[in-house]
């Protein structure tokens, strides 16, 4: 499935949001090269319901910031990524993320191609405040605004 800068940048804000941290439990590996560039692959952004439902694609409650061994573990474990998911994004959401994809009929105006495109300039301004909190001090969890 081809990357867009909806994404990228996306993706940016929900490895940040966890400060470079992984969030599978008890792990914690660090990827300092992320914090400092805000690009690192060995930190991935790790999708609770699949990229090809649009509607969550991009969608901040669909998202752990996982390090590639745990992204790896859980995607081939459906049962265990459920228990993970939960336990780090708390009860009801995996419900509320499978209840949105649900909604088939969802079109945004304009299309999705508008969408992915507003939804990169949306998330590309969200990485930017939450890079400005970083440089404040702010080492913990920082949430961000999801576009939709």
């Amino acid at each position: 499935m081809k990357l867009t800068q909806a994404d990228i940048h996306f993706s940016k804000c929900v490895r940040e949001r966890a400060n470079w941290i992984c969030e599978y439990p008890n792990c914690g590996v660090i990827s300092e090269e992320g914090r400092a560039t805000c690009g690192d692959r060995a930190m991935q952004c790790s999708h609770f319901l699949s990229r090809k439902y649009k509607i969550t694609r991009y969608h901040p409650d669909n998202c752990l910031c996982l390090c590639a061994t745990h992204h790896e573990l859980v995607e081939n474990n459906p049962f265990l990524h459920n228990k993970i998911f939960t336990q780090v994004m708390g009860d009801g959401i995996a419900e509320m993320i499978t209840e949105l994809k649900n909604d088939a009929l969802y079109k945004p105006p304009g299309g999705w191609k508008t969408f992915e495109k507003e939804a990169a300039k949306h998330y590309r301004k969200q990485l930017k405040k939450m890079r400005d909190i970083r440089l404040e001090g702010k080492l913990g969890r920082i949430e961000f605004d999801g576009y939709q």
